[in-house]
């Protein structure tokens, strides 16, 4: 497997940034890595505020606290949230995952290229 179609699948099915990383491009990697990260914090942070004011308006009994209690209030907290902010962060975290996935496969075909034109002016030898 060449290393553009690798450098993809690892954008793909790891990570995004992973390709980038892999292909050497470490501050372009890093930085869609922290992009997604921080995206998936933010949904991650906001479900945690819907909950935190669902217990603030109806909180737990002391016992009563249930495996079915707190799915429950996990769906309520989903419910709670404002989807057009959440939609917007996964429209921008999908983007950023198709963008790394294109871009590292174009930089290992560029790579592959530069490499194969090396190769062949190494094994073309100059005439005297």
């Amino acid at each position: 497997m060449n290393s553009a179609t690798k450098a993809a699948l690892f954008n793909a099915l790891l990570f995004p940034g992973w390709g980038q990383i892999y292909l050497k491009q470490y501050k372009k990697g890093i930085a869609i890595i922290i992009a997604v990260i921080a995206g998936i914090l933010s949904i991650l942070w906001s479900v945690v505020q819907a909950t935190i004011d669902i217990l603030k308006i109806a909180p737990f009994k002391k016992g009563t606290v249930t495996l079915s209690a707190v799915i429950q209030l996990t769906i309520d907290s989903i419910k709670a949230l404002n989807m057009f902010y959440l939609n917007l962060i996964l429209f921008f975290m999908i983007l950023l995952w198709i963008f790394s996935i294109i871009d590292a496969y174009l930089i290992g075909k560029d790579e592959m290229t530069k490499s194969s034109m090396s190769a062949d002016q190494q094994s073309v030898s100059p005439e005297n």
